[in-house]
């Protein structure tokens, strides 16, 4: 039962036993009063024991010596008992027992001022003012009256106890201020100091009225009270010790006050004194003992109470820049966190975590050459395959989780030494370090195939692609310089039919440098009045006779040879200039065949690119363009490839539009046809007018069997079936005219009959080919 008792338990069966032998030794006297009070002591006392005991080195040494301070007070009540027995009434003065109690006192000093080490200094001096206001009352009315009793040569030993009593006072008063008592354990052990010390200053007082000691029942009461307070430390839970001396230098009110009435205790005393011998004083002795001593007492209190203030004055300021401390010492803490999070972010992408551009740059820069390696790195440049399609189809935030899920699988193939990083958009790039080119190839095909393989996103299955451009280079590269090869190479994956690894090759940074070169005088090609349209006929067959002319540009930059169309065309379509140039020849060419149609009844036919068919507002130009020159719907024929008609879903304004331009009477051609989706089930439900057969379906060889012209004669078939006319083109000689012509073709050009030319020279084709319409 006794061993599953908790300690709440413990603490009251030995209330209960001190109780019991405190009455127990009160109702009895002699000797077996003081056996039974010793008992009730020896019991209170063996928690504290055991604990220590127990605890070992968890309880801090000075702890052990004030629970050493107690055991040694209760040695010294069992040998003052076993003194006492054989003198009834009171012992002898001095005792044996009085070495143990001093031996107490040393213990319980030594522990009490170790408790809170050297760093309470100041709570030390605050005990001693108010111990030394105290021994003014100790002077007083214990020590002055034992010696005035006694006189010279008595025995010194008893005044050594109210001495002993005041220090431990002092240094309990320290232990306190220095927050000693925050524990509870400790504070029971200090409350048993302050019990032990009321019971001795009382016991003190008796014994200033005799040579001998006598102990009452208060003081029995308040000493078997001490023991058993520091027996209840012994059973609580918490560790005895541990309290640390924060705070322990603060000036507060209450500490004001107790100084204050520490100042007052010698003024007050003496006038307690005072009143005391009323009878034995002469009236005149009043003014010269209890005026001065009432004005030194006031000043004490208003001196402490001035230095009280100015010290809790600098108190409030120590602590409002302790504050500012704290505050400046947070502050820096979070500018360190805020710069440590603007580097990560400046050098990091922040959808993906990778390294950025920046950041990247800087690794290459600084890429080392491993012991054994090639001395070679590479870079590969990877781009997502008509990645816009996720974004238009699901969101951008479902691309920016896709993009997330595509560096965590390239994180899964880029080794350790690798750096990977989000360049922008959906570009990533790859840094291997130390690698050969076959090596750095087949890691191109292995992202690619990595990419290409089903991803899940979310809750859905995304199926991407990606093109990869792939840079071997030196130590040490310009990184700018490399990415700027990488990209070269990725374009030119993505212009090979995207889905493909592709290294960079010189020729691919001498091509872009032409293209920078011809789109830098694109731009200003129109304001500096170097394009030009010429016209190529078109004839009827065989007679020759001219029914259309073909607009073809010509670009002559100032001070320099012409550039082949094969060679700006490209460049104009890709930059988007194709599409101001194409208006621009547009009006031009419209107002050069307005009187072609007027005399001769030919039409022009220009040729329209996908951006120009791209822009919302195509249709509405070319109406306009028609109002403005004056030239009939019926006189325009637009020709465009006939991969615009069949390329997906693009395909169906593009559509929208040509249909509305048909509906004003203007005619639509496919050009060079044969050479895209060559599917002649198109021509039955798309927007046509005319054919023009490309020039590597036009017979060169008359001599040639039948079967070598089965596709040519089954376009010509089919236009005819479908009443749309077919227009040879890139006609050389006699002989193809006059094969076309037997093959059934109407309608041809080339140089046979008259090379692209100004219009000034087109009107001399009219004369030279039309004679019966020259007048």
């Amino acid at each position: 039962m006794h061993g599953r008792m908790g300690p709440a338990g413990r603490s009251q069966v030995l209330v209960v036993f001190a109780t019991g032998a405190f009455v127990a030794s009160s109702l009895s006297t002699g000797t077996p009063a003081r056996v039974m009070w010793l008992l009730g002591a020896l019991v209170c006392t063996a928690p504290l024991l055991v604990r220590v005991v127990r605890d070992g080195a968890r309880v801090p040494w000075p702890w052990r010596l004030v629970a050493a301070g107690f055991v040694l007070r209760l040695a010294a009540d069992l040998i003052g008992q076993a003194e006492r027995a054989p003198h009834p009434g009171a012992a002898p003065v001095p005792g044996y027992d009085d070495l143990a109690y001093l031996l107490s006192y040393a213990a319980l000093i030594a522990g009490l001022l170790a408790v809170c080490g050297r760093r309470t200094r100041l709570a030390l001096l605050d005990a001693s003012i108010i111990a030394a206001g105290l021994a003014v009352i100790d002077w007083m009315f214990v020590v002055h009256p034992y010696l005035h009793h006694v006189g010279p040569g008595g025995p010194a030993v008893t005044v050594l106890y109210p001495v002993c009593d005041l220090v431990v006072f002092a240094a309990g008063v320290r232990a306190v201020l220095a927050g000693a008592g925050r524990n509870p354990a400790n504070r029971l052990l200090l409350a048993g100091v302050g019990l032990t010390l009321a019971a001795d200053t009382l016991f003190c007082v008796d014994a200033a009225q005799a040579s001998t000691r006598s102990v009452s029942t208060v003081d029995d009461a308040l000493w078997l009270a001490a023991y058993l307070v520091v027996g209840l430390a012994g059973l609580r839970p918490e560790t005895i010790g541990g309290a640390g001396p924060e705070g322990a230098d603060r000036v507060t009110a209450a500490r004001i006050l107790i100084f204050g009435a520490a100042a007052l205790a010698g003024p007050i005393a003496v006038i307690v004194r005072m009143i005391g011998r009323t009878g034995t004083l002469h009236p005149g002795e009043w003014y010269h003992v209890i005026v001065p001593s009432i004005l030194a007492g006031v000043l004490s209190a208003l001196l402490v109470t001035r230095l009280g203030l100015l010290a809790r004055l600098a108190q409030r300021r120590s602590a409002e820049l302790d504050s500012r401390g704290r505050r400046l010492s947070d502050a820096l803490v979070e500018r360190e966190a805020l710069e440590h999070r603007l580097r990560h972010g400046a050098l990091h992408d922040p959808l993906t975590g990778l390294a950025n551009r920046v950041l990247f740059a800087q690794h290459m820069e600084r890429a080392p050459t491993r012991s054994g390696g090639t001395g070679r790195h590479a870079l590969l440049v990877v781009d997502l395959d008509r990645f816009t399609d996720v974004n238009d189809a699901f969101g951008h935030g479902f691309g920016d989780d896709t993009l997330a899920a595509v560096a965590h699988r390239l994180q899964g193939i880029a080794a350790p030494s690798d750096t990977l990083a989000r360049l922008g958009g959906d570009e990533f790039a790859l840094f291997v370090v130390d690698v050969d080119e076959d090596r750095a190839t087949r890691l191109g095909e292995l992202i690619r195939a990595e990419l290409k393989a089903p991803m899940v996103v979310g809750d859905r299955v995304v199926h991407l692609g990606a093109s990869v451009g792939v840079v071997h280079l030196a130590p040490h590269a310009d990184p700018r310089a490399a990415l700027a090869d990488a990209e070269l190479a990725l374009r030119a994956a993505k212009r090979a039919g995207r889905d493909r690894v592709v290294p960079y090759r010189p020729e691919l940074r001498t091509a872009r440098e032409r293209f920078t070169r011809i789109s830098a005088g694109l731009r200003h090609a129109i304001d500096r009045d170097e394009l030009a349209v010429h016209y190529q006929p078109v004839v009827e067959l065989p007679s020759a006779r001219i029914v259309a002319v073909e607009a073809l540009l010509r670009w002559t930059p100032a001070g320099g040879p012409p550039v082949p169309p094969m060679d700006f065309i490209p460049v104009a379509e890709e930059t988007g200039l194709i599409v101001p140039i194409g208006a621009w020849v547009l009006e031009r060419a419209c107002r050069d065949a307005r009187v072609w149609y007027d005399r001769h009844g030919a039409s022009l036919t220009v040729n329209v690119s996908v951006r120009q068919l791209a822009e919302p507002g195509f249709a509405d130009e070319v109406l306009h363009t028609l109002a403005r020159t004056g030239l009939p719907a019926a006189g325009l024929v637009l020709e465009i490839t006939e991969s615009v008609l069949v390329g997906g879903d693009g395909a169906a304004p593009v559509l929208v539009a040509l249909e509305r331009l048909r509906a004003h009477g203007i005619r639509i051609a496919i050009d060079d046809f044969g050479t895209g989706y060559s599917s002649l089930s198109y021509l039955t439900r798309l927007p046509v007018d005319i054919l023009k057969i490309d020039r590597s379906f036009v017979p060169t060889d008359t001599a040639a069997s039948g079967g070598d012209h089965a596709f040519t004669r089954a376009v010509l078939q089919l236009g005819s079936s479908r009443d749309l006319p077919a227009i040879a083109e890139g006609i050389e000689t006699a002989e193809q005219a006059e094969l076309l012509h037997r093959l059934g073709c109407r309608l041809g050009q080339g140089y046979h009959f008259a090379r692209p030319g100004p219009a000034d020279q087109v009107e001399a084709a009219f004369r030279r080919l039309n004679p019966a319409l020259a007048g």
